[in-house]
């Protein structure tokens, strides 16, 4: 089998400037968003929970692929034909429990963690809509509901919740936000 490599230079000086140019300038065009378009957070970094405007704190996870959220006594029923939890966003870090009554927008198959010794791979977990406030500007975020007393920060931001932010992690920072 013969391959036909295509001769890019000419002999002309004036085209093969073109095209060397032309590879250049290529190189130099993004192909997807550019880092210069997201800003740069530390791992931790400060939240408010609106509508209640609590303060918390947030790991901002790549590894994870949704949100987080601490919550307890988490009760899911149907009312009007339609899914909706009743829970509690609770944490050591937090100085007031705030109790939600919200629809679920979706069950959440979320994989346990290799240390978790439990029968089944995947943990159904009820996930809402959120508003925050991070860096300045309001977001409705999509999170999973789950105790996360025993970890440091009660809320995590996976990488949809970034890609909705914007939002780069630097994982030798924290507390970039003033």
């Amino acid at each position: 089998m013969i391959i036909k490599i295509p001769k890019l230079f000419t002999g002309n000086n004036y085209v093969d400037i073109v095209v060397l140019a032309s590879i250049f300038l290529l190189g130099l065009t993004p192909l997807t968003t550019s880092a210069k378009e997201k800003s740069v957070y530390g791992y931790l970094e400060p939240v408010v929970l609106y509508p209640d405007k609590i303060p918390l704190i947030a790991k901002l996870d790549t590894g994870a692929v949704t949100a987080s959220l601490s919550a307890t006594d988490i009760y899911l029923y149907k009312k009007n034909g339609k899914r909706y939890v009743k829970f509690k966003v609770s944490h050591p870090k937090i100085e007031k429990t705030l109790k939600y009554d919200l629809p679920v927008v979706r069950i959440a198959k979320i994989k346990n963690r290799a240390s978790e010794e439990k029968s089944e791979s995947y943990d159904p977990r009820p996930v809402v809509k959120m508003p925050i406030y991070f860096d300045g500007r309001l977001y409705d975020i999509a999170v999973n509901l789950i105790d996360r007393t025993h970890f440091t920060a009660p809320m995590l931001l996976g990488r949809k919740a970034l890609d909705k932010l914007n939002a780069v992690v630097d994982g030798t920072t924290k507390y970039t936000i003033q």
